[in-house]
């Protein structure tokens, strides 16, 4: 009886750790050519995984397992060639390590107060007097974006002078004093534009984009706040476009030590044939470059209508696509674009980056260079590494 009782006592102490599972094993990470700050996404996670470490040279690297996706994310330096050893617990484990992204989503309350949430969703197209700063926010130490919660679903941004987390201060809306001590804002009017990276419809025949104004149901959600990185999800089901009805869920995926934006879009539905378009916004003074695959584009504009306060601020908007997905670049009178079809899957997947003219480590970078050296970033940051697994 006693050591049955002391038996009982250990499993209680030690949470059933007897019975817990472990997996360790090794991958293989290759890129093409040196790659700092590398994103790194493993996709055969166990599904009894609670928890996991990831260990270069024998040395844990912060990570980040989202159990809801079956993924671990973590960004590293790649040298062409590295080998990580990452070890699988079924018990769950503290964060061990300071988040270096930041996600938000606020609901207004009747008395005006605020509520966080991780998913909020709607059957009207009423949601953007409903959230503070109208969506959903995300954040690196470089940038942050927030995606407008309304039919036309645009990203707008916000430039960082120093890198660092500002948005759980600022919510998006800095005030005097922050200002003062170099926060960041919101540096760029939207409009009707695309503004960065939104996919929306295509109207072929009038040659422009088209919003999403009749739906079933929209949600957006949450799905991962750090430590590595943020994942962020809206979702449009019954969308009526040309002639049928399908749903859309576009994923943003924004890593630590970056500014730029990986973009999952995937299609349901019948979309045989369907195009959309995406791309980035024209800017007074607009500096263009493109490619078959990117655009990259400069301007200078005043962030807010309030132009006795703010100065004009020179914002760079750049956007990287498959070959493969697109059917054709015709601009609008709003942006420059291509025009996207999905693959098999229903998929049309890319990234999207915006640098500011304010932002110190970008200080060295001449105005009439950003938008090359700007269009040489999404050449580096674009293809996903090729991960392998040794054992």
């Amino acid at each position: 009886m006693k050591r049955l009782s002391l038996l009982l006592l250990i499993l209680c102490l030690t949470g059933g750790d007897l019975t817990a599972r472990t997996l360790k094993t090794r991958y293989r990470v290759t890129s093409d050519g040196d790659r700092k700050t590398c994103p790194v996404v493993l996709r055969d996670v166990p599904t009894w995984a609670r928890s996991v470490r990831v260990l270069a040279e024998g040395a844990e690297i912060p990570s980040q397992l989202d159990r809801s996706l079956g993924e671990v994310a973590f960004v590293a330096d790649i040298p062409h060639s590295r080998d990580f050893e990452v070890v699988y617990s079924s018990n769950p484990a503290a964060n061990r390590f300071p988040s270096r992204v930041h996600a938000q989503m606020w609901v207004k309350n009747p008395d005006k107060t605020l509520r966080a949430a991780d998913t909020v969703s709607s059957r009207k197209d009423d949601m953007y007097h409903r959230l503070h700063h109208h969506g959903p926010a995300f954040e690196s130490e470089y940038a942050a974006y927030r995606i407008y919660f309304d039919k036309k679903q645009t990203i707008d941004t916000y430039g960082k002078k120093l890198p660092r987390l500002e948005l759980a201060g600022t919510m998006w809306y800095p005030t005097d004093e922050q200002l003062a001590a170099d926060y960041g804002y919101d540096n760029l009017r939207v409009f009707g534009s695309v503004g960065v990276g939104a996919l929306k419809g295509w109207d072929a025949e009038a040659r422009k984009m088209t919003h999403i104004t009749e739906f079933a149901r929209r949600e957006a959600r949450i799905l991962a706040r750090g430590p590595v990185r943020t994942v962020v999800e809206m979702r449009v089901e019954g969308w009526r476009y040309c002639g049928r009805e399908i749903a859309m869920t576009s994923r943003y995926i924004l890593y630590a030590g970056h500014s730029d934006v990986r973009v999952e879009n995937r299609i349901e539905g019948d979309f045989s044939g369907l195009l959309f378009t995406t791309g980035v916004m024209k800017m007074a003074g607009n500096e263009v470059r493109r490619t078959q695959t990117a655009i990259a584009a400069c301007g200078c504009d005043f962030p807010e209508n309030d132009t006795l306060k703010w100065e004009r601020e020179r914002v760079g908007l750049s956007i990287a696509v498959p070959a493969d997905r697109i059917v054709s670049r015709i601009d609008d009178r709003t942006s420059y674009l291509f025009q996207l079809t999905p693959d098999a899957r229903g998929h049309i997947d890319y990234v999207f980056d915006m640098w500011w003219r304010r932002s110190s480590w970008l200080a060295e970078i001449p105005d009439g260079q950003f938008p090359e050296r700007m269009l040489q970033r999404l050449a580096e940051v674009y293809p996903e590494p090729e991960v392998r697994r040794l054992k």
